[in-house]
């Protein structure tokens, strides 16, 4: 899932592009090997400056009629709010990337149902992000799958994202790297989970780089969590992760001798 960056409040500057331009860098994604794209017009970043709804859909909007009939992979949506959602899902995205779980606006379940979309579900109590430790995130996917069903979702439609990063203060990188740690624990559900791990701040407590310089150590913590029942690895660097799951892939397929 290559991350195309509308927001110029990113953590990660080197990835916004700007809607003008945003053609050129999706096909070069679909090039690098990229089976689907998730816009994103504000930073969904607890840390970073706010953004009106109105804005987040004019850049939105702006980005997906340059994008019209020239992609032919499906297009996700990273939004929390119904009427971006329906307005993005009319304009031919097929996936909506809700953080909250749904839980944001109360509307945003029925306008997947209604347009048959997938759902991707991150792991949510109260805030974004915030529940701490693997059976705390375990028990919140269970209630958005839940919550996603009688809303009208399909579960065929839903894709599980366990929240990798710093979406809240009390949240230590130790708690990410449990979470990868124990990543086939997900496969419970027997849905897609998403590994969302590109280039993000827990990966500094051991490194110590930044965003810019973290590339390499974002690769191993998602080949790992590929490695362990990993579905949809979500990246600002599609050429070199698919390089990365290849060999995951090739190790988990190995014949024994």
């Amino acid at each position: 899932m290559g991350i195309l960056n509308l927001s110029p409040e990113s953590f990660y500057k080197n990835s916004v592009i700007d809607a003008s331009s945003i053609s050129e860098a999706a096909q070069k994604m679909v090039d690098d090997g990229a089976s689907v794209l998730d816009i994103g017009a504000r930073s969904t970043s607890p840390w970073a400056e706010p953004v009106s709804v109105e804005e987040e859909k004019r850049r939105l909007l702006a980005a997906l009629k340059e994008l019209a009939g020239n992609v032919d992979i499906p297009i996700s949506v990273d939004t929390m709010y119904s009427d971006i959602a329906d307005a993005a899902l009319n304009c031919g995205a097929e996936i909506i990337n809700d953080i909250s779980s749904l839980k944001t606006d109360p509307r945003m379940g029925s306008v997947i149902a209604d347009h048959d979309a997938c759902a991707v579900l991150m792991a949510t109590r109260q805030k974004p992000g915030d529940p701490l430790g693997m059976n705390a995130v375990l028990s919140s996917l269970s209630t958005a799958v839940s919550d996603a069903e009688q809303a009208g979702i399909s579960s065929q439609k839903i894709i599980l994202d366990p929240a990798i990063g710093h979406w809240v203060p009390e949240k230590t990188a130790e708690y990410d790297f449990d979470i990868i740690n124990q990543f086939e624990r997900f496969s419970v559900f027997e849905m897609p989970v998403l590994v969302a791990a590109s280039r993000k701040s827990f990966l500094s407590s051991v490194i110590d780089k930044p965003a810019e310089q973290r590339l390499l150590s974002g690769l191993v913590a998602a080949s790992i969590a590929a490695y362990k029942c990993g579905h949809i690895i979500r990246t600002h660097d599609v050429s070199e992760t698919v390089e990365a799951v290849k060999i995951v892939h090739a190790i988990r397929t190995a014949a024994r001798f």
